[in-house]
C-alpha cells in the first residue's frame, strides 16, 4: 500500500469571540494556507504503531512528559470507531503490519522569532519566507510556543482523517459531505475528550470545512461519551455517525476577490 497522505488547515476567528460558545450566536471563521500534515505508511509487520514528529525532540511514549494527549484520543478512538464499521480481516490485515505515521505543521503553527535569531535574520516577512519547511523546533510539543492558528484540531483532524482513509472506511473525503461530516464528529469528540471539556468546536470545523459562517453543536451531544471512563463503543459508533443528530450549522463564506488576511505575530 502506498502512503497516505492528508492535510488540515488552521484558522482565524474572524468575528464571534466568546459568543459562540452560545447557539444563539454565530462566528465567521476563516481557514489559513497554513496546514498540519499526516502521513502513514505501512509498518514492518510488527504491530508496532510508531509516531514520528522530526519537527521535534524525538518522544519516549514511556515518559509522561512526552506524551502528545491529543495524539493518543485519536488513535485509541478512531481505531475502534473504525473497527466498528469495517470487517474485522481488512482490519486485522491492515493493523497486523503496524503503522508508520508521520506529522508536521506549518512552521506559522509556531513562533519562529528564536529560529530567525538564531539565523541572524530580522523579524521580517521575507525572513519567514526564507525558512525552510516545517523548521525542527528544538523542544517538546508542549514546551513550544504556538502562534494561535489552531495546530490542535488541524493536528487532531489529519491524524483522524488520515486514519479513516487508510483503512479505507471513507473514500471521497474530500467531496463527500456524509464522510467529511464522519471526520468532523469523530475528531470534535477527539479534540473535547483530549481537552477534557466540549468546546466551542470552531477549530475543528474550520479544519474540517474550511471558511464559513459557524454556528455551535449543543454541548448534550457528547456527554454520554465525555462522561463515562469507558466509553461503549457501539454509543460512541452511534453519536460519531453521520446521520445521527447534530445541530452545527455550516454556512459557505469565502474572502472576496483579490482580499487577502494576514496575521502577524
Amino acid at each position: 500500500m502506498s502512503s497516505t497522505v492528508v492535510s488540515a488547515p488552521g484558522k482565524v476567528l474572524l468575528t464571534g469571540g466568546y459568543l459562540i460558545l452560545d447557539r444563539n450566536y454565530e462566528g465567521l471563521v476563516i481557514g489559513t494556507s497554513s496546514r498540519f500534515y499526516t502521513v502513514i505508511q505501512p509498518g514492518d509487520n510488527s504491530s508496532k504503531i510508531i509516531i514520528h514528529t522530526p519537527q521535534f525532540d524525538d518522544p519516549n511514549w514511556d515518559d509522561k512528559d512526552r506524551r502528545n494527549t491529543f495524539i493518543e484520543t485519536v488513535l485509541k478512538h478512531s481505531l475502534l470507531i473504525i473497527a466498528n464499521r469495517i470487517s474485522s480481516q481488512k482490519f486485522d490485515e491492515l493493523i497486523l503490519k503496524g503503522l508508520n505515521i508521520y506529522m508536521a505543521g506549518s512552521n506559522d503553527f509556531y513562533s519562529q522569532r528564536e529560529q530567525l535569531k538564531n539565523l541572524n535574520l530580522p523579524l521580517t516577512t521575507t525572513s519567514l519566507r526564507a525558512l525552510t519547511p516545517f523548521c525542527k523546533v528544538h523542544t517538546l510539543l508542549k514546551q513550544v510556543h504556538k502562534t494561535g492558528l489552531g495546530s490542535s484540531a488541524a493536528l487532531t483532524t489529519s491524524l483522524v482523517a488520515a486514519l479513516f482513509v487508510y483503512f479505507e472506511c471513507v473514500d471521497k473525503v474530500n467531496d463527500d459531505v456524509k464522510e467529511r461530516t464522519l471526520i468532523h464528529n469523530v475528531s470534535q469528540f477527539c479534540h473535547c475528550l483530549a481537552q477534557g471539556k466540549v468546546g466551542s468546536g470552531f477549530d475543528i470545523s474550520a479544519a474540517v470545512w474550511g471558511s464559513h459562517v459557524y454556528k455551535r453543536f449543543s454541548p448534550t451531544i457528547l456527554e454520554p461519551v465525555m462522561k463515562s471512563e469507558n466509553v461503549s463503543i457501539d454509543v460512541l459508533s452511534k453519536i460519531v455517525d453521520p446521520d445521527y443528530k447534530w445541530d452545527n450549522q455550516i454556512t459557505p463564506f469565502g474572502l472576496p476577490p483579490e482580499f487577502k488576511m494576514v496575521l502577524a505575530e
